[in-house]
């Protein structure tokens, strides 16, 4: 016959199952959850034990210092699951390496998201990008970024990154531009050209 357990609260309150309130067995550890804990949850908890021959009670005091720690373990690890989940982050939509011919225009657009909405600044070898004609740099609709590069130059050339900040977290998005001048193209063509004949 299989083990039967109950547990009880207090002055003899039986549990039930719950979303809030959990029970079971997992092989030999006999285990209750309490999810979202309150004040109110201090107190006596009893184990009923039965085996079909002889029933068993074993009790346990949450309260005081037990209770007061678990209740801050638990309200550690609730603020750094919020953090984690609202934390500012990069979604994607970066290349790693865009490599363009000068003259043309270059426009890379990522996904950022965080809550609350985070502050986005672009970063060109570590140092903060102002925008300008040259330069557009946008955040709209609190969650797309966009960084466009009108007539490439060879100086655009360089370690780019995107950073996003809200006060849960910061993350960077990188990503490397290399401009080629036209003249340059022409000749790897030319020597790839040579070295097939």
């Amino acid at each position: 016959m299989p083990l039967k357990c109950q547990w009880s609260f207090c002055s003899d309150t039986k549990l039930a199952s719950t979303d809030r309130v959990k029970s079971g067995v997992t092989g030999e550890q006999i285990w209750l959850q309490i999810n979202e804990p309150t004040q109110k949850d201090q107190g006596k908890y009893t184990l009923e034990l039965f085996d079909g021959k002889d029933g068993h009670k074993k009790s346990v005091e949450l309260r005081g210092t037990v209770f007061d720690e678990a209740f801050a373990e638990f309200q550690r690890l609730k603020q750094a699951a919020i953090a984690e989940k609202n934390r500012a982050r990069v979604i994607g939509g970066l290349p790693d390496v865009v490599t363009i011919q000068e003259g043309k225009s270059l426009n890379l657009t990522c996904n950022v998201w965080g809550d609350p909405v985070p502050a986005v600044s672009w970063l060109k070898n570590e140092k903060e990008l102002l925008g300008d004609d040259h330069l557009i740099l946008k955040f709209e609709s609190g969650k797309y970024a966009s960084f466009t590069v009108t007539d490439v130059r060879t100086m655009d050339s360089g370690k780019y990154s995107i950073l996003v900040k809200n006060k849960y977290g910061t993350e960077t998005g990188d990503f490397t531009v290399s401009v080629f001048l036209p003249e340059e193209e022409e000749q790897v063509e030319t020597e790839k050209a040579t070295k097939k004949k």
